[in-house]
């Protein structure tokens, strides 16, 4: 169920054509030798770093990638399509710090890292567990990446992300990755990288590193990027969308021509900042529109699509971040993301993360599942019979179809209260955050790894041990 459209077909078009100039005549750039060697052997034109792209190059590379896709979990009953049936959930991602339920910013840790990933694999509306939900202050920087990667491998058999952030956890990823799944992944993808260009129209090195290794093993590349209405990018949003879609248009057309086939979600976290300090705004409800906008122009090339979810600009689990989360999820789903990365945990404009709003959050994306859930009508549903036995004044709650669907037919919320106001008083008016507190700790104390083959957590566990030292 798609309900929300924001662009004409006109607009699509424009936005097209802009995005096409801006890649014929301005170009992107990409600071790598291989890169652009790539780029050259298939008849596109460079200048130093700098890659022009024409239209008919465009829709040529974009033949080759896949509309929809299987990610492939260890527990092949948590394997993943993307591009269809709805939208996968994915917790928030890249936060350096962590905020308690007492509303205190702290450090991460590599506990931590262990922590959320037994959370991520319990909660029941992530769909894939993540990678870089914070960063481990308390190792070594270079190698961080193994204390996120390792966690979300042995605590949970949901899909995961792998590391794309230098040239060493890109390697530490693909090896770690065989050694889960094996050598042959031609046709098979069992993680992705979450690539982010450098807005206006360029990509690091390391993000360029990222896009070849993950295409060359034929792994999920996302492809997003950040633009800040005003600062990165062009004030008006019209502006933003044809600059973004320039140059994430240009890393997907490097993958297909590097790995035919290889599949590509194409992404959005764009926004505005706040003009009165400078501010990033991810709750803002320009961040809804771009989102909306963006998912019209996926569908125009034909991709799976990307969006953003429960972001709050909020820096604590209050009212303030509920409305915005809420909002920013909504708006995802409602405009047809097949993915949403930042699902759940996010505070702080993507500057935090909170075990509670992980948890409050995944009961909205429970509430948005629900909502989404097609409603249906038959003579079953309808039931007549039963509206007919039960006649004027009459009273529904012992029938026959109540009792057999009381436990099916309504969505049940694991946080929110719903006891009401004499009942909640007498419990000495605990709030949300509270039992938030409680059921994370619950169901982290309650944890019991998936089951994996002996020699394999072996392995994973003595190559982390070795490229830790």
């Amino acid at each position: 169920m798609r309900v929300q459209e924001i662009l004409s077909q006109e607009d699509i078009e424009r936005i097209h054509e802009t995005s096409m100039k801006v890649l014929t005549n301005v170009g992107v750039e990409f600071p790598s030798e291989d890169a652009l060697s790539v780029f050259r052997r298939h008849g596109v034109q460079t200048d130093g770093p700098r890659v022009y792209l024409t239209e008919d190059q465009l829709w040529k590379a974009l033949e080759t990638a896949p509309a929809q896709f299987t990610l492939h979990a260890r527990n092949p009953e948590r394997s993943v399509t993307i591009g269809k049936d709805g939208p996968a959930f994915a917790p928030g991602y890249g936060a350096p710090f962590l905020v308690d339920a007492e509303g205190h910013k702290r450090a991460p840790t590599a506990d931590d890292c262990h922590a959320l990933a037994k959370l991520a694999h319990a909660l029941p509306n992530q769909d894939v567990s993540g990678h870089l939900l914070v960063e481990p202050g308390d190792v070594s920087a270079e190698t961080a990446h193994l204390h996120m990667l390792y966690p979300h491998m042995i605590h949970s058999d949901k899909p995961f992300i792998g590391s794309v952030d230098s040239e060493l956890g890109v390697r530490h990823t693909m090896e770690m990755m065989h050694i889960l799944f094996g050598d042959d992944l031609r046709d098979r993808a069992v993680t992705m990288g979450v690539i982010s260009s450098l807005t206006p129209l360029s990509y690091s090195p390391p993000m360029v590193n990222a896009i070849m290794r993950y295409a060359q093993e034929h792994q999920v590349l996302l492809m997003a990027n950040l633009a800040m209405a005003g600062s990165t990018a062009p004030i008006t949003l019209a502006g933003l969308l044809a600059t973004q879609n320039a140059e994430l248009l240009a890393g997907i057309v490097l993958v297909q021509l590097v790995s035919p086939g290889t599949p590509v979600i194409y992404g959005t976290t764009s926004t505005n900042i706040d003009m009165r300090n400078g501010a990033l705004a991810i709750g803002s409800p320009e961040l809804a529109q771009v989102t909306a906008a963006h998912m019209q122009l996926v569908r125009f090339y034909g991709l799976p699509s990307r969006g953003s979810g429960a972001l709050t600009d909020a820096n604590y689990p209050n009212a303030q971040a509920g409305l915005e989360s809420m909002m920013g999820m909504l708006t995802a789903v409602n405009s047809g993301a097949d993915f949403v990365l930042h699902a759940a945990g996010i505070l702080s404009s993507y500057l935090a993360f909170s075990y509670e709003k992980f948890v409050l959050d995944d009961e909205i994306c429970g509430r948005v599942r629900r909502f989404h859930r097609p409603l249906i009508v038959d003579d079953d549903t309808l039931a007549y019979d039963t509206i007919a036995r039960v006649g004027p004044g009459g009273n529904f709650l012992v029938e026959d179809q109540t009792i057999e669907r009381c436990r099916t037919e309504f969505w049940r919320p694991a946080v929110s209260d719903r006891t009401g106001l004499d009942e909640w008083e007498q419990a000495g008016r605990p709030d949300v955050v509270a039992r938030a507190t409680e059921r994370w700790q619950d169901l982290v104390a309650a944890h019991e790894d998936p089951p994996l083959d002996r020699i394999t957590a072996r392995q994973l566990k003595a190559f982390v041990e070795m490229e830790a030292r």
